[in-house]
């Protein structure tokens, strides 16, 4: 059984279809509950890291941004999910595609909700003595419940590594920026996949934190992937306007930048996206929804509790996963920080992960 951490969550419908119990775009959230769940077996030596999530039928997808335990395991993975609860044990996906990947950001399903995607950070490329780095620069894609035959999008390979590293040139065209590190993914109406863009500058010594939103056309079908060449920029928000966004001083939170998005398939008039910042000790986040504005994602705008504060975790939110028409759920990467939850005084052990659902109003 999961762990609950503190108290507050709803089984939802797992159709694609406008929800019944739709909650308005602006409604505060009325329950906000934690629990662990893990990444593997206690005792690995090795510390759960999930960096991004997707909801497929009753299972969860899941990725760890480092690799597994077991060399040759790849960092995805799955665990089954019960009245919004995950349990069980994870369960590994088997493809040497997915085991070619490194550091795993993003994770989504098309919309029809038949395949998943999945994209690395792009934060390093190899060179042509040493491609390695290359596969750090991966968008990938299989059929639900079918891994082994996942297929990198727009492949090319250098030495032994195939990867995505042609995409490099579009991205950083569109960011402005030689680096940059990409830590969000969601397919959207019109045949669009979004990319968020955490930090980008110089090097990564010398970025900023951002919340920077891309989006490219894709459409994958049996016939295979469609990526169009233009990148557009959707949004570009600094720190310090998210920080003014949620009622705060600038410089408030120097650190803070995009973490994950998703589109809420059920309401359709939606997106969720999580910010989240590290700073020495502390670290923490906030939701947000991004209302779909002329076919596109809006203003990002702070999810609020019923006391008009800002919804802010004292975990590092990375992922984010809409499970109905009025609960979305949120994975964590503490990085390898212990919080100790004040309610419960429960901490997570270095196996194990928090998740979070939010649920809207009343059922």
């Amino acid at each position: 059984m999961p762990k609950s951490i503190n108290s507050l969550a709803f089984a939802g419908m797992m159709l694609y279809l406008p929800s019944l119990y739709a909650a308005a775009i602006a409604t505060p959230a009325a329950t906000v509950q934690s629990y662990l769940a893990p990444c593997f077996e206690a005792g690995k030596g090795v510390n759960c890291e999930v960096s991004a999530v997707a909801l497929t039928g009753e299972s969860l997808v899941l990725a760890n941004d480092k690799q597994m335990p077991k060399a040759g395991d790849p960092a995805i993975f799955t665990l089954k999910l019960d009245k919004q609860k995950i349990v069980g044990t994870p369960s590994y996906l088997e493809s040497s595609v997915l085991r070619s990947a490194d550091k795993f950001e993003g994770l989504t399903t098309t919309l029809d909700g038949r395949y998943v995607i999945a994209i690395t950070a792009f934060n390093k490329e190899g060179t042509a003595q040493n491609p390695s780095a290359d596969a750090l620069n991966t968008l990938l894609y299989w059929p639900v419940g079918n891994p082994e035959k996942a297929a990198i999008i727009v492949p090319s390979t250098r030495g032994q590594i195939t990867s995505s590293r042609e995409l490099r040139e579009r991205i950083g065209k569109a960011v402005g920026s030689p680096y940059f590190q990409i830590e969000a993914l969601s397919t959207a109406p019109g045949d669009r996949l979004l990319m968020g863009i955490r930090k980008f500058g110089v090097n990564s010594k010398s970025a900023d934190y951002a919340f920077l939103l891309l989006s490219i056309p894709c459409s994958i079908s049996e016939q295979g992937v469609e990526l169009g060449d233009e990148v557009e920029t959707l949004w570009n928000l600094t720190p310090d306007q998210l920080a003014q966004t949620l009622g705060m001083e600038a410089g408030a939170y120097p650190e803070l930048g995009i973490s994950g998005i998703e589109f809420d398939r059920y309401n359709q008039d939606r997106f969720y996206a999580v910010t989240s910042f590290e700073r020495n000790d502390k670290i923490g986040g906030f939701l947000w929804v991004l209302p779909l504005t002329e076919g596109k994602p809006g203003r990002p705008q702070p999810v609020r509790l019923n006391d008009g504060s800002a919804l802010a975790f004292i975990n590092k939110p990375e992922g984010v996963e809409v499970l109905d028409g009025r609960s979305v759920l949120i994975v964590h990467d503490d990085d390898r920080m212990k919080i100790k939850e004040p309610e419960s005084n429960v901490q997570r052990q270095d196996h194990e992960f928090v998740y979070s659902v939010v649920t809207f109003g009343n059922k």
